[in-house]
């Protein structure tokens, strides 16, 4: 069966003002009721009752078609609330807190890692973190700048996105600074998603330092930190120009140099 669509209404009928059926325009269709046994006055009374009731089934269209259109931008409003509005994951019910909480860096640290580039440990240490903290908590008194990711501009504190002035250089840390920033490095590394491969070769190089039998030595701790700082920022350098290298394997002969 087809279904019949009315016309849509225009205008409001309320607004429309009733034909005059006396005018000589009408006069053939009152004279045609005239015919039909009608009186002039009842024929005139007959279109104006027509008109009337075609007039008010035109309102209560109207009324109707206001109501739809009403109900559809309304949809459309809900729909594009509903894409715009802040999401939030779901969560397993069943999972507890964890046991162990990896303290957060900063924004500028976690761009870093997010885009693979060049980071010192420290933005990953308790120190580094603890400013990174600091900063949050003094952040409404901050300038606010753009930043552009993934096609989205967002206003973000400066302060959250830019390199600090207490950074150290990985050589300058202590042992206990390297070995708890390097933890915390590997793990955001996990989290942003680096490619496998370089992430075992990451893990492998960081092993290899912390458990180096040289650490016993007077100076082996800070040797085997000088060792680690320079060559993990070649490795990123040579990775930019493609021509990157095995970080995991231990070079001696560069090590015994130093």
């Amino acid at each position: 069966m087809v279904e019949i669509i009315a016309p849509s209404i225009n205008s409001d009928p309320v607004l429309e003002v009733q034909l005059n059926f006396e005018l000589p325009a009408f006069a053939a269709c009152t004279a045609a009721l005239v015919t039909s046994r009608l009186t002039a006055e009842a024929a005139l009374t007959q279109l104006v009752d027509g008109w009337t009731q075609e007039c008010q089934e035109r309102m209560v269209l109207w009324q109707q078609q206001l109501d739809e259109d009403a109900h559809t931008l309304q949809e459309a409003a809900d729909h594009e609330w509903e894409k715009k509005k802040p999401k939030i994951n779901d969560f397993n019910a069943d999972l507890p807190v964890s046991d162990i909480i990896i303290p957060h860096p900063s924004q500028f640290a976690l761009q870093k890692v997010k885009n693979m580039e060049s980071i010192q440990l420290w933005y990953f240490s308790p120190d580094g973190c603890q400013e990174a903290q600091d900063w949050n908590k003094s952040s409404a008194d901050d300038a606010l700048g753009l930043e552009k990711i993934d096609d989205i501009v967002t206003l973000k504190s400066f302060s959250s996105f830019k390199a600090s002035n207490k950074a150290l250089q990985d050589h300058d840390l202590s042992w206990r600074q390297f070995n708890m920033a390097k933890t915390s490095f590997l793990i955001h590394m996990e989290k942003a998603s680096w490619p496998d491969k370089h992430q075992m070769a990451l893990t492998l190089f960081f092993t290899l330092i912390t458990n180096h039998k040289h650490r016993l030595r007077p100076w082996g701790e800070k040797t085997l930190l000088h060792y680690a700082s320079m060559v993990h920022r070649d490795w990123h350098d040579r990775l930019t120009l493609n021509q990157g290298f095995n970080i995991g394997l231990f070079n001696n002969a560069l090590y015994n140099s130093l």
